[in-house]
């Protein structure tokens, strides 16, 4: 059961047509980037050339297409460098297999690994990898090899020149489009809790605030000055989201009228300064905002609605500031971010996430063995297949690689996603490509309607496999016709190979899987060592004004941010994979663990929201909470990988002594500054969440009845 119901759903997600049209200009130049390529090999009445010089800008402007960090220029150029180069090996080891094969392998195995630094450097060199294929696999010899290998370089150099072309981004603009995200997830955040009244408190998403700090991570130092600006914006959305945070969790419900104007005026601000930071424009905001802010903040009793608001201004500021000309000068905000704007090379960095994963057990390192290994028995295959009866085609080899290589993904799901959609967008490309192989095409013709298969694909690529990959079947079929003057069964040979691949692909994964199932008790430890580093440092950071590390906890959180956006995917994949007998936990408890984990990472923000600003602010008594919940978390995490049992209340009775001890409740009833009192509860309350998060992981290795429920 559990079986067909994955199956179902994979299948549903691989024939989804997904989101609709985007980045108009960024099409237009992919698209203006094929049509000179074509009319270069009409120009030279040499159909060969203009079609491997159509894949050189076709392979070159998706590149530019997928999601980036680095301007668009630097990725053209750097993907124009991969294929071609790659190309030019792959024609001096043609009919070379024994050098072939190999070189193969380990270009797919660094595509694989390239996957621990995201989804779009992993899919460039894939496409890098292509590039060895076809010539080592498709040209009849080395010269001709060569020869392609030239023309594609030809293609790779127009989709650089076109990217050249108006209109131009702002500086920065990787940047400015991931603090955007950022701010507009605050705003969404905010208008959500205005629509649902205060109280409510829905989590603003990790994945954003993590792509923004990468984005800025990567800019090269000499350079971060005149980014100064971005920095504090990013500075500024951590405190507005830990405010954010606050208001949801303490703001009394009592004018909930006036809560609610409040935060849709805040939702509204956050939006002009994300609309801001995108475009490099200065979007303002209605006078009228401000107006319901400033007299709710000045109303209320807390402390929060009055910091949001400053903090407000503050991004305002900023984000004014980032449009200028000059970005450099504001540097006091980056205090938030010390280590962020301090840095490391960014060489360094990738290495050091890259030999992390270099060990058998860690799924980087599988997923990159799978895909070399696979792609080499597919190419193996499709040879064979070219050599039994191929109906005259060759190059059978290049297709089934090129089709598992594109689909072996490391997660269970995605791979049989794509599969289905791959193969199901295949067939019914070849379907449309025979019936436009049946008229009889003029030159001008067929590269006129090559031209617009091509701009389909690029129309749809970001809707899902399935359209996708019908126009580009569609299109690599007609540039074959016009290379070659290869018959109709050309659409149904590469609609069967992308079948054959797609199959391959699903099997060599089911053959030496990793189930996200498997590796969820090691993230939640991994997750649970790291809060136990961090919940330690922000209660002993209450001793003085002053006393928390800033960098420390930076880094830390941080860490923690990525490690906990890491396990709740394994989750929501767990839930689609068959394997839930490898799983300690019914899929009731992992979603249970999911919430509680953003429950007690809620209760870290609130702790370091709540650092003492003031000696009045200060809870000294605290620091006696560390050593429990140190001891308390490690013990958790030893618990949640399998190591030992753990017993819920432990740490409630050690803090229940504690505050006994200390006196902790008469403190916070005897201080003068409700901060100290709101301390206290805030502490309280993140031991109840640690502690209903022990009772769920306690009830590990549930009975395969209550598994699934």
């Amino acid at each position: 059961m559990h079986w067909w119901r994955s199956l179902v759903a994979a299948a549903r997600e691989g024939l989804r047509v997904q989101r609709a049209f985007s980045a108009p200009w960024a099409i237009a130049r992919a698209v203006l980037a094929v049509l000179l390529a074509t009319l270069l090999g009409l120009m030279l009445n040499d159909p060969s050339a203009g079609a491997m010089a159509s894949i050189g800008a076709y392979i070159c402007a998706m590149a530019t297409l997928l999601s980036s960090l680095r301007h668009r220029v630097v990725n053209a150029l750097a993907m124009a460098a991969a294929y071609s180069g790659m190309a030019v090996l792959g024609a001096l080891v043609h009919g070379v297999t024994w050098l072939f094969l190999p070189l193969l392998a380990v270009a797919a195995f660094t595509a694989g690994m390239l996957r621990t630094l995201g989804v779009a450097p992993s899919t460039r060199a894939c496409f890098a990898v292509m590039g060895l294929m076809i010539t080592g696999s498709m040209s009849p010899s080395v010269h001709a090899g060569l020869l392609m290998a030239g023309w594609i370089a030809v293609g790779t150099a127009l989709a650089i020149a076109v990217q050249l072309l108006p209109p131009y981004d702002p500086r920065f603009a990787a940047q400015r489009r991931a603090l955007a995200e950022a701010y507009r997830s605050l705003s969404a955040v905010a208008g959500t809790v205005a629509a649902g009244a205060v109280g409510s408190t829905p989590a603003a998403p990790t994945a954003p605030f993590i792509a923004a700090r990468q984005a800025l991570d990567l800019l090269p130092q000499f350079s971060r000055p005149a980014a100064a600006a971005l920095f504090g914006l990013l500075g500024e959305a951590e405190r507005i989201r830990r405010t954010l945070h606050t208001v949801q969790a303490t703001a009394p419900a009592t004018d909930v009228v006036a809560d609610r104007a409040g935060l849709q005026a805040a939702a509204r601000v956050l939006d002009a300064v994300s609309r801001t930071v995108a475009s490099g424009r200065e979007h303002r905001t209605a006078t009228a905002e401000w107006t319901r802010l400033e007299p709710w903040a000045a109303a209320s009793p807390e402390r929060s609605p009055r910091d949001l608001v400053a903090r407000l201004r503050e991004a305002e500021q900023l984000a004014r500031r980032s449009t200028e000309g000059r970005l450099g000068g504001v540097l006091e905000p980056h205090a938030e971010i010390p280590g962020l704007y301090a840095g490391c090379p960014t060489v360094a960095r990738t290495a050091r996430r890259v030999r992390a994963q270099l060990h058998p057990q860690a799924p980087i390192f599988r997923h990159a063995v799978r895909l070399a290994v696979g792609v080499v028995i597919a190419e193996l295959i499709g040879q064979a297949i070219g050599r039994w009866g191929g109906l005259g085609i060759p190059g059978h080899g290049f297709w089934v690689a090129l089709a598992t290589m594109l689909v072996l993904f490391p997660e269970y799901g995605q791979t049989v996603a794509r599969g289905l959609g791959r193969a199901a967008g295949a067939l019914l490309g070849g379907l449309l490509a025979w019936a436009l192989s049946l008229p009889d095409w003029s030159p001008t013709g067929l590269a006129a309607a090559s031209v617009v298969l091509a701009s389909m694909a690029f129309l749809t690529r970001g809707t899902g496999q399935l359209m996708l990959n019908l126009w580009l079947t569609a299109w690599i079929v007609f540039l074959l016709h016009r290379a070659g003057a290869l018959p109709g069964p050309t659409a149904w040979a590469r609609a069967a190979d992308t079948v054959v691949g797609a199959a391959l692909a699903v099997l060599i994964f089911l053959a030496w899987p990793t189930w996200s199932n498997r590796r969820l008790p090691d993230l939640l430890a991994q997750w649970l060592r790291l809060q136990d580093r961090l919940l330690p440092q922000l209660v002993t950071g209450y001793a003085s004004v002053g006393a928390a590390d800033p960098a420390a906890i930076d880094e830390l959180r941080a860490r923690t941010r990525q490690a906990r956006e890491q396990l709740q995917a394994a989750v929501r994949q767990s839930h689609t994979e068959p394997a839930h007998h490898l799983s300690p936990w019914s899929t009731r408890q992992l979603d249970e663990i999911s919430s509680q984990v953003s429950t007690v990472a809620g209760c870290s923000t609130l702790l370091l929201e709540h650092l003492p600003r003031t000696p009045n602010d200060t809870v000294p008594e605290l620091t006696e909470l560390a050593d429990p919940l140190h001891e308390h978390l490690a013990a958790l995490a030893r618990a949640a990988a399998g190591a030992e049992t753990v017993t819920p209340g432990a740490l409630r009775s050690a803090y229940d002594s504690f505050a006994a001890r200390s006196g902790l409740p008469l403190v916070a009833a005897d201080s003068d500054s409700a901060a100290v009192s709101q301390t206290v509860a805030l502490c309280t309350r993140t031991v109840d969440a640690v502690e209903d998060l022990t009772t769920v992981i306690a009830g590990r290795w549930c009975t395969g009845r209550a598994r699934g429920r």
